[in-house]
C-alpha cells in the first residue's frame, strides 16, 4: 500500500500561545492513523521507526519518498514546522496540513490550507473524531489520483522541477524498521486481514489468514483435527480468489485458475451442497462465475461453471433476498443467455427480468426506509443510498425502462466517491454489451 508519513509532536505538549496542554497522541491514534488506514495508506510516525544511527536519514527519506505527508502543527512544534518546509521543498503535492482550532501561525502562511479540528486538551470529542477522520480520508483518497499542487514553493515557482535521487537513500527495512504493534490474538489478526481486504491488498490478507487457518487446523491434544471457524475459511477463500482475479487481469490465466481451485477446495469444507449460509453461497457462485468468463477454459467447462454459479446465486437470493445477490443473479442469467439459443435463451432472459423487478422493489423499499435518516460520521447511509440507487438504475436500464437513463445519471451525480461511480459505469457498460449479445 502507499505510505503516509506523519509530522507532529508526540504525547502531551504545551501550546506556547495559550498555555493549554494537548495530548497529540490522541490526535494521531484516534484521528490520523484510522483515517489513513481507511484510505488504504500504511501510516507511520517518526516514533514508530526503529533505526540504527541518526533518525535524520529515515526521516528525510520519508519526507521525500512518502506518497502522502500529514503535518499537524498544533502547539507550534518547531520540528514539525521545519519538516513541513522540507516536504514542501521536495514535493509539489500530496501534503495535508492540519492543526487544532486555537492554533495561530507564528509566521505569514495564509497561502497554506490548514484543516482545523477541535482538541479538548486531554482528549478529543467523539463526534469531532468522526468528522475529522472523514475529512482526512476524503482528502487522502483524492490525492491518490489528483495532480493539484499544494506546496507553496512549487506554486510560487511553477517551473521548478522536483528533485530526483541519483542513488536511493537507505530504504526502510535495511537498518530501519517500522515499529508497528503486532496482533497477538486471532480476533486482532482477523481485524488486520479485514483492513487489508478493504484496501484490496489480497496477497497481504491471504498471508495473514493462511497463518490463522494453519494454526487453527492443527491436531488437537486429543489427536483430533480441528476445523477453523467458517469466517476464517470464507475470508481466506475470498482473498485467494480475488488474488486470482488480479492474476487474470495480468494475463496469467493459470495462476488465476490455481487460485480459484484452491478457494473452491477451501469452501467445500463448509458443505456447499447443503449450506444455507449466504456468504458461503456468494463466494461459491463468484468463483465459478470467474472461471466461466476465462476464455482459456474449455467452453463446456465454462458452461458447467456458469450453471453452478447460477445454482448458488439462486439459493443465496432465496435465503437473503437482497438487492446485491439479486443483481448478480440477473447478470448470470444474461451471461448464460449469451451462451445459448432458442428456448433456453428466452427462458434465461425471462428469469433475469423477473429478478430485476424484485431488485427494483427491494431497493425502492429500502430507499424509503432511509429517507431522512443520518448515521454517525455521515457516511454509512450515504454509501448505502448510493448503491441502492445505482442497483435500481442498473435494473431499470437492463429492463429497457424509460426511467433507466435518468435514474443512472442521478445516481452517478450523487456518488460519495469517484471509484463508486466508475464501478457503476463499468458494470452498466458491461451489462449493455452482454444484453446486445443475448438479444441477437
Amino acid at each position: 500500500m502507499p505510505t503516509c508519513f506523519v509530522i507532529m509532536g508526540f504525547g502531551l505538549k504545551t501550546d506556547p500561545a495559550t498555555g493549554r496542554q494537548l495530548d497529540l497522541d490522541k490526535t494521531y491514534y484516534n484521528i490520523i492513523k484510522p483515517a489513513m488506514g481507511d484510505a488504504c495508506y500504511d501510516c507511520v510516525r517518526a516514533d514508530e521507526i526503529l533505526h540504527s544511527g541518526m533518525i535524520d536519514v529515515p526521516m528525510y527519506n520519508m519526507l521525500f519518498s512518502a506518497d502522502l505527508v500529514v503535518a499537524d502543527l498544533s502547539t507550534s512544534n518547531l520540528n514539525a514546522v521545519f519538516e513541513l518546509g522540507v516536504r514542501h521543498a521536495l514535493r509539489p503535492r500530496a501534503t495535508i496540513v492540519m492543526a487544532e482550532s486555537n492554533f495561530t501561525l507564528p509566521f505569514d502562511a495564509t497561502h497554506i490550507v490548514i484543516q482545523r479540528y477541535q482538541h479538548l486538551g486531554p482528549d478529543i470529542g467523539y463526534s469531532e473524531v468522526l468528522r475529522m477522520q472523514d475529512v482526512l480520508k476524503k482528502l487522502a483518497v483524492l490525492l491518490k489520483t489528483g495532480d493539484a499542487v499544494d506546496s507553496p514553493v512549487y506554486t510560487v515557482l511553477p517551473y521548478l522541477q522536483m528533485p530526483t535521487l541519483e542513488r536511493h537513500l537507505p530504504s526502510i527495512g535495511t537498518d530501519v524498521q517500522i515499529n508497528m504493534p503486532q496482533p497477538d490474538t486471532y480476533a486482532e489478526r482477523i481485524k488486520f486481514a479485514r483492513q487489508a481486504i478493504d484496501c484490496a491488498d489480497w496477497t497481504g490478507a491471504e498471508s495473514i489468514l493462511e497463518g490463522i487457518y494453519q494454526a487453527q487446523s492443527s491436531v488437537g491434544p486429543d489427536g483430533s483435527k480441528r476445523t477453523p471457524p467458517p469466517v476464517v475459511i470464507q475470508l481466506l477463500a475470498l482473498s485467494i480468489y480475488k488474488a486470482g482475479d488480479q492474476a487474470a487481469i495480468a494475463a496469467r490465466p493459470q495462476s488465476a485458475l490455481d487460485g480459484y481451485a484452491k478457494a473452491e477446495s477451501l469452501l467445500q469444507s463448509l458443505n456447499v451442497e447443503t449450506t444455507t449460509d449466504p456468504e458461503t453461497l456468494g463466494l461459491w457462485s463468484a468463483i465459478h462465475k470467474r472461471r466461466a468468463v476465462l476464455e482459456s477454459v474449455p467452453l463446456e467447462q465454462r458452461k458447467r461453471d456458469l450453471d453452478e454459479a447460477i445454482r448458488a446465486a439462486q439459493r443465496g437470493f432465496l435465503i437473503k433476498g437482497d438487492y446485491y445477490t439479486g443483481t448478480n443473479l440477473a447478470y448470470l442469467y444474461d451471461l448464460r443467455a449469451s451462451f445459448t439459443s432458442g428456448d433456453d435463451r428466452v427462458a434465461d432472459r425471462v428469469f433475469a427480468d423477473r429478478v430485476r423487478h424484485e431488485v427494483i422493489k427491494i431497493t425502492e423499499d429500502r430507499i424509503n426506509e432511509l429517507a431522512g435518516k443520518t448515521s454517525a460520521g455521515g457516511t454509512a447511509f450515504d454509501d448505502e443510498r448510493y448503491w441502492l440507487a445505482a442497483s435500481r438504475a442498473e435494473a431499470l436500464v437492463a429492463l429497457g425502462d424509460p426511467r433507466g437513463d435518468a435514474a443512472l445519471a442521478a445516481a452517478l451525480a450523487n456518488a460519495p466517491a469517484l471509484w463508486m461511480a466508475d464501478t457503476t459505469r463499468r458494470q452498466v457498460d458491461k451489462l449493455r454489451l452482454l444484453l446486445s449479445a443475448s438479444h441477437p
